[in-house]
């Protein structure tokens, strides 16, 4: 099922990729791109569109500019849909701000664009639309509903329960889900955090409260903080106007803290007083505001140990790990790999209309032979990229990528790690294999991080540490 649409009026190819840079990590949105106010008008009044962002160029009279937005204002209200729209403007100022803001824009920007700032204001200017529960045909929408609608389903493909250890983590989950203690998740990027906190959202009792994710690895201390906590207007240079924190946007939901390894110490140091206290400020306040949520944590890499290299605090992780689930990487779940493909292939088959039915004989077994270092991530991106190329009605094992085919047919490169088993340690192959998925993967996208990143479904932080950790420097071309 598409996500809700983010409709941006432009020509403008850099702000096109500007604006898709921001929405990426929040996932779910579909950007549709116009022209013109004519067609935005068209479209609002016909399709379900969640969120407009309308660029003013400078090349444009300025009155022209401002009777475009003043009609596109007039066509979304004509719609009785509330429907959040921001203005990107070439050569700003601050009267012309204060006219659209008049005019019921929700947010107005200047460019060049700060890509961090625009990423939170879509991904909050959202929540109603990515959390809303679909009506019943001729009912229309009901904009006071929210409800987790991501989050699979308990026959979810990311459920199977595949050896003993997954079964019995999901039968805790399952218990201790309806209460509301603090979860720390641990495992190795790409085994489902993000998804089971999603599972343990929907069986608790705030299953109708939004559920919002902090990426504690893909920003700075400073912007992590304001993602946090927020920060009041004069706050510091630049903070013209108030701006609420997550922990204050997702209420009585579920705060997802993902890679909160990565947090700097000092700011270790605030997010304890909110787990203990349940209370926070804004940036730039003294006034205290309550914590109603629930909070799950996420970490790639052991706290245990970090908290031994004293780069995590002790007293903070004993709080985020009241009850701990460390998930089993793709390889310890070999069992539930055909089910999980097939799953795949069914989602991404009905999402796009293709005709596939199965898998041939081939695939599974250079499914088996594979270590899958990017684990459930990356098996779902093989099967989106065999689905969205392949001829069907089957996947065939010539729709799988170079790496995975020539387990079966040979021709493997000896720096691929997966010659004979008897050379080198697992943990070597391993290394090797991801080695020359990343480098190919940042060859393919010209060694563009941030695309390389989500092809590769990791966040850009986890990226540039693997690419230390590996020694991979920047490419040629």
């Amino acid at each position: 099922m598409r996500g809700p649409v983010l409709m941006l009026v432009s020509s403008d190819g850099s702000l096109v990729e500007s604006v898709e840079e921001a929405a990426n990590p929040i996932g779910r949105i579909a950007i549709e791109v116009v022209g013109d106010v004519g067609r935005a008008c068209e479209r609002v009044d016909r399709d379900p569109v969640a969120i407009v962002l309308v660029h003013l160029d400078g090349e444009v009279d300025h009155w022209d500019r401002v009777s475009g937005v003043t009609r596109l204002m007039r066509c979304i209200t004509d719609t009785r849909r509330p429907i959040p729209t921001m203005v990107v403007s070439d050569g700003g100022n601050p009267e012309q701000e204060r006219a659209f803001l008049r005019l019921g824009v929700a947010e107005y920007l200047g460019r060049p664009l700060d890509i961090n700032r625009l990423s939170f204001l879509i991904e909050m200017l959202t929540i109603r639309a990515r959390f809303s529960r679909p009506r019943p045909p001729g009912q229309g929408p009901d904009p006071t509903t929210i409800k987790e609608i991501w989050v699979p389903e308990e026959e979810d493909s990311f459920l199977f329960g595949s050896g003993t250890k997954m079964e019995r983590l999901i039968e805790q989950v399952r218990r201790i889900a309806p209460q509301d203690t603090t979860i720390l998740l641990s495992g190795a990027t790409g085994t489902g955090k993000s998804r089971l906190a999603g599972v343990i959202h929907r069986l608790s009792g705030r299953r109708d409260e939004p559920i919002l994710t902090i990426n504690c690895g893909a920003l700075s201390a400073t912007l992590i903080e304001i993602e946090m906590f927020g920060h009041v207007k004069g706050a510091f240079t630049g903070a013209d106007s108030e701006r609420p924190g997550k922990f204050a946007a997702v209420g009585r939901g579920t705060l997802f803290l993902d890679e909160v390894d990565s947090l700097p110490l000092p700011l270790q140091a605030k997010l304890i007083r909110a787990v203990e206290e349940r209370v926070f400020e804004p940036v730039g306040s003294n006034k205290t505001q309550r914590m109603e949520a629930r909070l799950i944590a996420a970490c790639n890499h052991p706290l245990q140990q970090e908290v031994l290299a004293g780069r995590f605090r002790s007293d903070l992780y004993y709080r985020l790990n009241a009850v701990g689930f460390e998930l089993p990487t793709l390889e310890e779940r070999r069992v539930a790999i055909p089910g999980l493909a097939r799953s795949f292939m069914d989602e991404f088959a009905s999402r796009s209309g293709a005709r596939f039915r199965g898998i041939a004989d081939e695939v599974p077994e250079a499914f088996r032979a594979y270590s899958w270092p990017g684990n459930i991530r990356e098996l779902r991106n093989v099967i989106e990229r065999a689905v969205a190329l392949g001829a069907g009605p089957t996947i065939e094992l010539d729709d799988l990528p170079d790496h995975l085919r020539v387990l079966v047919r040979g021709g493997l490169p000896p720096s691929a790690g997966y010659g004979d088993p008897g050379n080198g340690s697992l943990a070597t192959s391993r290394e090797q294999a991801e080695r020359e998925r990343i480098i190919g993967t940042l060859k393919k996208h010209g060694n563009n991080r941030l695309r390389a990143a989500a092809d590769l479904g990791i966040s850009r932080m986890t990226l540039y540490n693997n690419l230390r950790k590996l020694g991979i420097s920047d490419l040629d071309g």
